[in-house]
């Protein structure tokens, strides 16, 4: 079967896109999946990680998966940041530093995961913080990581890749994984039969977490998210067929027309922002409290 991929932008087009393309693979009665990229005017590389999501259904299906017709410009970004290397592609030096590489994580992977943040987010321009403020920020990025290991029950592991587009001023980190989604684990907690929307509302309430017994959570979301909205980025959700947007102040909750594999987090920071963060606490000025 050869299915011809067309443009990717971290939006909800290319994510219903993706959801498609796993729909696609699971009723193929094909063994090998031909995913051609020469309708594919652009993409974004910090989606690689949730294609790779998809892909990696193909591969638990047994299915057998080949990439062609790159065009130059995709095809080295996806190079450089060694998505391409488990289709026969060799890699390429990323001379300038503009990828966060794409990693598969096991769910046992945190530490690695932990080393990943501190040496891919240096050098990309992240606006200032505080050191109070960054630590709040790094370790509610390690949560959507945590969500995924305790939560998701993929078998397939945890994936993960990002991109700084200096001249766009932004910066990219996508996870994803392939798991059961938000739906199900809100509906163990509140017994009903909550929609994919509902599910990724209720978990964006600080303090509603999914976890049992004493360990702390549910704040990692309701942090980025209000560091997103100061510094005019963006966060999206997509779990199943719940998609989630936040920009420029506004919440959008949609309903996708496919069912999307498991949970995609996809952080994307304005770094054009010259403003010098830090927690509420850590000031009685009115000017940039976080």
């Amino acid at each position: 079967m050869k299915h011809y991929l067309p443009t990717i932008y971290s939006n909800q087009e290319g994510f219903t896109q993706l959801a498609r393309l796993k729909s696609i693979i699971i009723h193929s009665t094909d063994n090998e999946i031909v995913l051609n990229f020469s309708r594919c005017g652009f993409f974004d590389a910090n989606m690689a990680a949730s294609l790779k999501a998809v892909l990696a259904i193909a591969a638990s299906k047994s299915k057998k998966v080949s990439i062609n017709e790159l065009r130059p410009g995709i095809e080295r970004v996806l190079r450089k940041n060694h998505f391409l290397t488990e289709y026969g592609f060799n890699p390429l030096p990323d001379t300038y530093q503009t990828t966060l590489p794409y990693r598969c994580f096991q769910t046992s992977d945190s530490r690695d995961f932990n080393q990943y943040l501190k040496i891919h987010l240096s050098g990309k321009n992240i606006p200032k913080m505080s050191q109070k403020l960054n630590k709040k920020f790094r370790e509610s990025i390690f949560e959507i990581f945590e969500n995924c290991a305790t939560h998701s029950h993929s078998t397939q592991g945890i994936f993960v890749c990002g991109q700084y587009y200096p001249q766009k001023c932004r910066l990219d980190l996508t996870v994803s994984d392939t798991g059961v989604g938000i739906r199900t684990n809100v509906r163990r907690i509140l017994d009903n039969k909550t929609s994919s929307v509902d599910a990724i509302c209720w978990a964006l309430i600080e303090g509603n977490t999914t976890r049992t017994g004493n360990q702390p959570g549910g704040f990692g979301l309701a942090l980025l998210q209000n560091f997103i909205e100061h510094n005019k980025g963006k966060i999206q959700i997509v779990s199943r067929h719940g998609y989630y947007e936040f920009s420029n102040g506004h919440n959008k909750f949609e309903k996708l027309e496919a069912d999307f594999p498991g949970t995609t987090i996809n952080l994307e920071i304005n770094t054009n922002d010259d403003n010098n963060y830090c927690l509420s606490s850590e000031t009685t000025s009115l000017e940039d409290l976080f």
